[in-house]
């Protein structure tokens, strides 16, 4: 009975070397070595076919080979199988000659009745001119000038007049006025110059610019804002 009980206990002591598993693992390894040997595959090497060389052959039309060829190719062409045949020779008898039947009249010209002028109709106020107004080009012109540049000073500085004002600028293009809308600092020197109205030239609304920076106006305790207006002129010799 204790002998049937002992069975279940696990014996910890340390036994010798056992060489079952290297036995095993040894047989194993020969096993596959056999199998390897036995079935191994063995692919056949590939071998690339070259691309054939090119091949030009001409039709002699002398052979009777050849000739026959091209007889055969001549009379199987879609294009004229599929294609319709025309004959411009045929329209030319099968449609009438064509006459329009006003080309033996002469127009005669209706002598004019309406003496009165027209009355000029009342331009739409949504036009494009009236939304968009072209500014015309400035048109230079061979005379001088008989009056002189003019420098209008809006009523805003009036108490802050110049106190001396140089000599102003002059061109002999037919321009609009410049008008510029500027800020005087109250030391009198204008710090803030704007683009009010455009003359339609670049170089004299730059000239404009340059020529109120010169300005000096009369002091104030703050600054005044207001416009002054270019009136384009020649120099008034």
């Amino acid at each position: 009975m204790l002998a049937r009980e002992n069975r279940f206990i696990f014996d910890w002591r340390k036994r010798g070397w056992d060489y079952s598993l290297f036995l095993f693992i040894g047989i194993a390894l020969l096993g596959h070595f056999v199998c390897f040997y036995l079935f191994h595959v063995v692919y056949p090497t590939t071998t690339s076919l070259l691309p054939p060389s090119a091949q030009i052959t001409v039709l002699n039309p002398e052979s009777p080979r050849d000739k026959n060829f091209l007889s055969w190719i001549e009379m199987n062409d879609p294009s004229k199988v599929s294609a319709p045949q025309f004959n411009s020779t045929l329209v030319s008898r099968l449609s009438p000659p064509y006459k329009p039947i006003f080309s033996t009249l002469s127009p005669n010209l209706a002598a004019a009745t309406d003496t009165e002028p027209r009355e000029r109709s009342v331009p739409s106020i949504f036009s494009a001119t009236s939304f968009l107004p072209m500014r015309a080009q400035p048109v230079e012109i061979p005379d001088e000038r008989s009056f002189a540049t003019q420098l209008e000073i809006g009523s805003t500085l009036q108490n802050r007049a110049p106190v001396s004002i140089p000599t102003l600028p002059s061109t002999n293009l037919l321009t609009d006025a410049t008008s510029l809308f500027i800020g005087v600092a109250p030391a009198g020197e204008p710090d803030y110059i704007f683009l009010r109205q455009s003359s339609g030239s670049h170089d004299l609304d730059a000239q404009a610019d340059r020529f109120i920076r010169t300005v000096k106006f009369v002091s104030g305790s703050a600054r005044t804002w207001g416009t002054v207006t270019f009136r384009w002129g020649g120099s008034g010799k």
